[in-house]
């Protein structure tokens, strides 16, 4: 075959290249999702998960860039290149809120070999050596032919949802940070004066309102079981856990059962609660109630919010309507990891032995409720449940929509912070806004020992149950980046 031969297939190939189906682009977002973190903090865990994966960085002149080296092309022998890298780029909506976008950017290198694989250009190699003449100048590079006739170069970018969703999972999924501070040092807190607006209101009522249990809690009658320990882990400082759980007790104390709930509030706080059960929950009881150290530490990590406060309130106005309802105290502030959990279990097995029919409610933060020993943080690590699972013991697992809470978090330094966190759930646990609370039972338990869900909505923060609503509230977790001075509304 001559050269002239090689001419339609090479117009053929080139053809069948140009009309190929391209691949489609990955659909980009209609808003940016705003993390509750300082621009510095997320831009370092970007740089984390992309040298986790084996990227190198260049330099670059702008702090809020990251730029890794250009890869080398995947597959080499042909006159057709492309080199790809990463571009990150953030933006610091506010002192602790912040946007990270990830690119995806590819350089094309096109010669005028594009179609020319190694086994042509050894034959047209072998032919002009035998012709003695050069029809075709071709340089070689590692045994890949190279046209230094023409050199035609394109670069295109777009965002790296996947990426971004594993970065999003690496800021905002983490088990929730309880501050144990029974030994930290504490200066006066001075009582607060507070207004008429501050006071829960749930006193006034003389007798307790139609549907007092809130919504229904779908597919709740399998949990109604005497004798039952049923343990929710959840990310601490959401309005809307509180108020799932709140009408999770109430449905049950209405079928007649007898309910402890466990709230992780220390243990030295219980005849403060107690007093407060037993009062008219008047704003003088509301404050008698606050002035506990628990409530004015000075690192308040979600467990001590506003929401938590209207659930003892709403347990305070259930007994008053004569439900079956008790209120446990179980944590402590002087003890840590496996021996702090191990303290919490006691309560709980110390109160079965004598109250053998009742059906125990424990909210906990979702690192003290999975079964199994260990944990990325310490190899050893015992949790809460580990102790209880000889018992009839069911375990649910938070599932929320992505939105915002209240808690604390370790920046950079180690130095300790709280405030607005994003929540991102891991695809186990994710659900869609806008449907009313339910259970979701598994076929079997999970290898971490979760028989379960409790789908309790899109999560937004509730703040220390002290603080004045004097605080903005963070940008929104989904949505278009508010422009400077928007208003915004106001937080509960």
């Amino acid at each position: 075959m001559n050269v002239r031969g090689l001419m339609p297939w090479l117009v053929m190939m080139a053809v069948g290249c140009a009309h190929a189906p391209r691949t489609a682009e990955p659909e980009q977002p209609k808003f940016e999702h705003v993390f509750q973190k300082p621009l510095a903090e997320a831009l370092a865990t970007t740089r984390e998960l992309l040298s986790a994966k084996g990227y190198t960085f260049e330099e670059t002149q702008d702090a809020s860039q990251l730029l890794t080296t250009w890869e080398k092309p995947d597959h080499r022998g042909t006159g057709n290149m492309t080199f790809s890298r990463y571009l990150v780029t953030g933006i610091a909506v506010g002192p602790r809120q912040s946007v990270v976008r990830i690119f995806r950017m590819k350089f094309n290198a096109v010669g005028n070999d594009a179609s020319l694989r190694n086994v042509w250009w050894k034959t047209l190699r072998e032919r002009a050596e035998l012709t003695g003449t050069a029809q075709f100048a071709v340089t070689v590079i590692d045994d890949a032919p190279v046209a230094p006739l023409e050199m035609r170069m394109a670069s295109r970018g777009s965002r790296d949802m996947d990426l971004e969703k594993e970065l999003t999972l690496r800021l905002e999924s983490a088990p929730s940070l309880e501050v144990v501070s029974g030994n930290l040092h504490q200066d006066p807190v001075l009582t607060p004066v507070r207004n008429a607006e501050f006071y829960l209101v749930r006193w006034h009522d003389t007798a307790p309102p139609p549907g007092q249990c809130g919504e229904t809690v779908r597919d709740l009658d399998g949990l109604m079981i005497p004798a039952l320990t049923l343990l929710i882990g959840e990310q601490l400082g959401s309005r809307e856990v509180p108020l799932v759980v709140g009408n999770v007790v109430c449905h049950l104390a209405e079928a007649g059962l007898p309910v402890a709930l466990g709230l992780s509030i220390p243990q030295t706080e219980q005849q403060r609660v107690d007093r407060y059960l037993a009062s008219a929950g008047t704003p003088a009881d509301q404050d008698a109630l606050l002035e506990g150290r628990f409530w004015t530490r000075p690192y308040q990590d979600g467990r001590s919010s506003r929401a938590i406060f209207d659930l003892i309130d709403r347990v305070r106005a259930m007994r008053a309507a004569g439900l079956r309802v008790t209120l446990v105290a179980y944590d402590t502030d002087t003890a840590w990891a496996s021996e702090r959990d191990a303290e919490l279990a006691k309560v709980w097995t110390q109160r079965r032995k004598t109250h053998p029919d009742e059906l125990q409610v424990i909210l906990a933060g979702n690192a003290h409720t999975r079964t199994v020993t260990g944990a990325a943080w310490d190899r050893d690590f015992t949790p809460m449940a580990h102790h209880l699972k000889k018992g009839r013991l069911v375990v649910l697992e938070m599932s929320y929509a992505q939105g915002t809470r209240w808690g604390c978090d370790l920046d950079r330094a180690g130095k300790l912070q709280c405030g607005y966190i994003g929540a991102t759930p891991s695809e186990r646990v994710a659900a869609p806004p806008g449907q009313t609370p339910y259970v979701q039972r598994f076929e079997s338990s999970t290898s971490e020992g979760i028989d379960g869900l409790l789908y309790v909505g899109q999560l937004s923060p509730s703040l220390p149950a002290i603080s004045k609503d004097v605080l903005p509230p963070p940008p929104s977790g989904l949505g278009p980046l508010p422009p400077p001075g928007a208003d915004k509304p106001s937080v509960f």
